[in-house]
């Protein structure tokens, strides 16, 4: 949970510093693009994501998938591949629109494309998993929700961007809060159960 709200504060935080940014208009990567104003401040958060993220997608693969349906587990292995993955993004840097492409920009679209089979079937795979215990059936259709979102709305991110389409911006941050809002709420079910088994 802390991770999903470093990385909103990350967000909101770039967009509040970088007074010309355009939330509906812009990928969130601009933030931490080569060139981006306030990029080491905002990288310095994202880092810390990072580290969250991967901490608890290892820490559920590893302890919250002892008595589940195998479909959990291979859901928990997509999770942390997701998130090893998606550090790497440190390392290479989105080209600003109207620069010069660069070997860093180029990896950073290769990242992200490396990103997309892992990000949809993660919350797909845990959610047919998690249908087949009553006490986390609720989760588990949440979880199939939000991977049809993330096919629906990662499809429409990719169309706007190939097309140049305005409001990309808004399009992408659908998809990518459908991930942060399916880590929260399955952080806090973890959290909030008490019952062992469950």
């Amino acid at each position: 949970m802390l991770a999903v709200l470093v990385y909103f504060f990350h967000v909101l935080l770039g967009g509040l510093l970088w007074k010309d940014y355009s939330h509906l208009q812009q990928p969130i990567s601009d933030l931490t693009a080569s060139g981006a104003p306030n990029r080491f401040l905002l990288l310095l958060f994202t880092n810390i994501y990072g580290v969250l993220a991967v901490v608890f997608a290892v820490s559920f693969t590893v302890f919250a998938v002892n008595e589940r349906h195998k479909l959990v587990l291979w859901g928990g292995i997509s999770f942390i591949i997701l998130h090893v993955v998606s550090i790497s993004y440190s390392f290479f840097p989105q080209d600003l629109p109207g620069t010069e492409p660069t070997f860093d920009g180029m990896m950073h679209l290769v990242v992200t494309i490396l990103i997309v089979p892992f990000t949809i079937l993660t919350p797909l795979f845990i959610g047919l998993g998690l249908r087949k215990e009553q006490a986390w059936k609720s989760i588990g259709n949440f979880s199939l929700l939000c991977g049809l979102l993330i096919i629906i709305f990662g499809g429409l991110t990719g169309y706007f961007f190939a097309k140049g389409l305005p409001y990309f911006g808004l399009v992408e941050r659908v998809n990518i809060s459908t991930l942060q809002i399916w880590t929260f709420v399955l952080s806090f079910k973890l959290v909030t159960t008490k019952h062992e088994g469950q």
